[in-house]
């Protein structure tokens, strides 16, 4: 898993310059503004990650109309974060993403494994 993430990080630098957390949440915040949403993090341990709607907005920015909004909660409780979680997981993985995280670590926002989930995101682009 370890190797898979270096590798898919890796194959995104420029010109022999590595990618830094904050060309990956510059890109997700300006993919995110182009789809029309407004949503946007300050980092990978901004405490909105939680609710997984930042996730599923720049989901629906890179494959527009791949969200079925109905499906979507607000994410205010846990059991709900949970399920936008999952939904977030399931869209990245239809789309073709290699996806190394589960649902709780969105919900309890590990900086790490969300870098992952959004530097395979970019990857696909």
């Amino acid at each position: 898993m370890r190797i898979n993430i270096i590798q898919t990080l890796t194959s995104l630098s420029k010109g022999g310059r590595d990618v830094t957390d904050n060309d990956l949440i510059k890109w997700a915040n300006d993919t995110v503004s182009r789809g029309g949403k407004s949503s946007k993090i300050s980092s990978f341990k901004d405490p909105t990650l939680r609710n997984g709607i930042f996730l599923i907005d720049l989901l629906n920015s890179i494959k527009p109309g791949i969200v079925d909004y109905a499906l979507v909660t607000r994410g205010v409780s846990d059991d709900d974060a949970t399920l936008n979680a999952r939904y977030a997981i399931s869209i990245a993985r239809k789309i073709g993403a290699t996806i190394f995280l589960l649902p709780e670590d969105i919900v309890e926002v590990r900086p790490r494994l969300i870098l992952t989930f959004i530097g395979s995101l970019m990857a696909l682009k």
